[in-house]
């Protein structure tokens, strides 16, 4: 059985759950009080929370990490014996006996063997050949366990920025249902965060934006491309990326610290806790945080009374950037009351 952490994925907080719940915790929130968090990637720190009585708005510009929120933290109606059903059909298929289609036509022999893309993208078809068919939820839920597997199957250091030399092989994979156990009561979004911080109100805002010049739609294009399922046919070399400057990140260019302002400027909540990372000594230039401890601290300052806290922690890193003594920062801020 999937569950909701069992995705590489960079930044991923997984490790961090008790401490980000600690830095809250003091502050006595009642039950269903509301936790925004506007960049969520996974989705694990809105699930966190959610099992601990939370309500939930969850937010990212990625619509691969939309559709898993659609499963993981959405409360509608869907059938397990449909699901089931599904899935059973998706596992007794020969991927040998099927033909080359879209999916296998771009990243076979790339990212996945040629027998394993046929079966990606057939499946991919068939849920979208059958939507009509499912719930919405369920529509979402067939399509995160695809995504969830094609993950985990790839044949990469754990993000889709290159894949490996070695030529891919046959995983024979099957598809496995998702531990839905956890209630959830929220809302999802699939928006810009700075669009998005004025809309909604929340007792908490969590923010773990995009720490430095790498773009995470790079690293996830592939499961973008597969989400979206637009099947675009240009893309930008051997990595197969297709179009889409729409889809990165102001936090990861020098406007960075314009965006942090106008992003804490506009929130409406009385806690705002901020996840950040202390690569500021990077070796590899892409990997040096936009925005500065200095700047992060003042910004949140002229909202209420900041505290920071440090984390010891061992960074996601698939490439050749090395981290000494890497840190992960908490910086919580107790909003004054407008008056």
């Amino acid at each position: 059985m999937i569950k909701i952490n069992n995705r590489r994925f960079i930044g991923n907080k997984t490790k961090l759950l008790q401490e980000i719940y600690g830095a809250v915790e003091k502050y006595k929130f009642p039950r269903n009080s509301i936790f925004a968090d506007l960049f969520a990637g996974t989705g694990v720190v809105s699930h966190y929370f959610a099992e601990k009585g939370f309500k939930t708005i969850t937010n990212d510009i990625l619509y691969s990490n939309y559709i898993a929120y659609r499963a993981w933290l959405d409360n509608s109606v869907y059938s397990e014996d449909k699901i089931d059903e599904v899935l059973k059909y998706c596992n007794s298929l020969r991927a040998d006996k099927l033909s080359d289609n879209y999916f296998s036509d771009i990243y076979g022999d790339k990212y996945f063997s040629i027998n394993d893309a046929k079966k990606i993208g057939y499946i991919r078809d068939y849920i979208e050949e059958h939507k009509s068919e499912f719930s919405e939820r369920e529509y979402f839920i067939l399509l995160t366990i695809l995504m969830y597997t094609v993950d985990k199957i790839a044949n990469t250091v754990g993000h889709f920025e290159y894949f490996l030399k070695g030529k891919p092989i046959d995983t024979n994979f099957i598809l496995e249902p998702l531990d839905l156990s956890v209630k959830v009561d929220g809302q999802i979004y699939n928006e810009d965060a700075n669009t998005l911080a004025s809309k909604i109100e929340a007792d908490i805002v969590y923010i773990d934006p995009p720490y430095n010049a790498r773009q995470y739609v790079n690293f996830y294009h592939v499961l973008e491309n597969l989400a979206r399922w637009n099947k675009p046919t240009e893309f930008e070399g051997n990595s197969m990326k297709f179009k889409r400057d729409n889809l990165k990140s102001g936090y990861s260019r020098a406007e960075a610290p314009l965006l942090f302002k106008n992003l804490i400027d506009s929130l409406n909540c009385k806690l705002i806790v901020v996840s950040y990372s202390n690569t500021y000594s990077a070796r590899s230039i892409a990997s040096i945080n936009k925005i500065t401890e200095e700047q992060i601290i003042q910004i949140l300052s002229a909202r209420g009374n900041v505290t920071k806290r440090e984390i010891k922690y061992n960074a996601f890193n698939a490439g050749k950037t090395d981290f000494n003594d890497h840190k992960e920062f908490l910086f919580v801020c107790e909003v004054k009351s407008e008056v």
